[in-house]
């Protein structure tokens, strides 16, 4: 079975499966999210920071919902947010993950993951949270979510952001591009037309980033044989 193939039949199955809580909870967040004060991290405020950690709860992320972290995060996004936004017209396939990217990346990452769990008097990372924060607050259409089974499954036994930036992100890429070349060529395609074959045979019609999360979820979360 081709890549491509394999993609397509995991997305079905996480939409037959899982996929209608989950992006329904999706659904609600993006519909609720002020988008200007994303755009303006200045205008950043609680409530705006208390409704993301609502939805990344809904999602079994185990984020602390009290007043101490709800604050702590909002002013870790303040920080990290402006430079992510320097990639909000980026997308999976095309965004160039020079050095100076990664690094980026990888430094914000840190900011908003060491937001999380207090343990013996340490803020402890909350890497699914971060990643889920890149991709719902920021970006979409470039970053990808990961658990600890979706690490393991790449061969990522570190959950930093220089694992997420440096690794994780750049091999999601690599798997986005051969599903997109496989299609171009088995179906006689265009890159655009490819691109769009690809996600008109996966539920939502949904980007690359979250069709690869889909898949990502199916083989390696769940477990799902084919």
């Amino acid at each position: 079975m081709m890549l491509y193939q394999e993609i397509r039949q995991r997305c079905r199955m996480y939409h037959e499966r899982d996929g209608y809580s989950y992006d329904a909870t999706l659904a609600r967040y993006i519909a609720d999210k002020d988008q200007a004060k994303w755009d303006n991290p200045d205008n950043l405020d609680y409530a705006e920071v208390e409704r993301l950690v609502d939805f990344l709860n809904a999602w079994k992320t185990m984020m602390p919902s009290n007043d101490e972290t709800i604050k702590r995060l909002l002013n870790n996004l303040k920080t990290a947010v402006p430079c992510l936004n320097t990639l909000r017209s980026e997308t999976l396939l095309d965004v160039n993950f020079d050095e100076t990217t990664k690094q980026m990346i990888a430094k914000c990452f840190d900011i908003i993951a060491g937001s999380g769990i207090r343990r013996d008097g340490v803020y402890v990372t909350v890497s699914v949270g971060a990643s889920k924060m890149l991709n719902v607050a920021i970006n979409p259409e470039l970053f990808v979510m990961w658990d600890r089974e979706i690490q393991f499954g790449h061969d990522i036994r570190i959950n930093f952001g220089s694992a997420y930036a440096h690794v994780f992100l750049p091999k999601m890429q690599r798997i986005a591009k051969q599903a997109v070349n496989e299609v171009m060529i088995q179906e006689n395609l265009s890159r655009a037309d490819a691109i769009q074959s690809f996600t008109d045979h996966c539920e939502k019609k949904n980007s690359l980033a979250k069709i690869i999360d889909e898949y990502n979820y199916a083989r390696f979360t769940k477990k799902w044989l084919l």
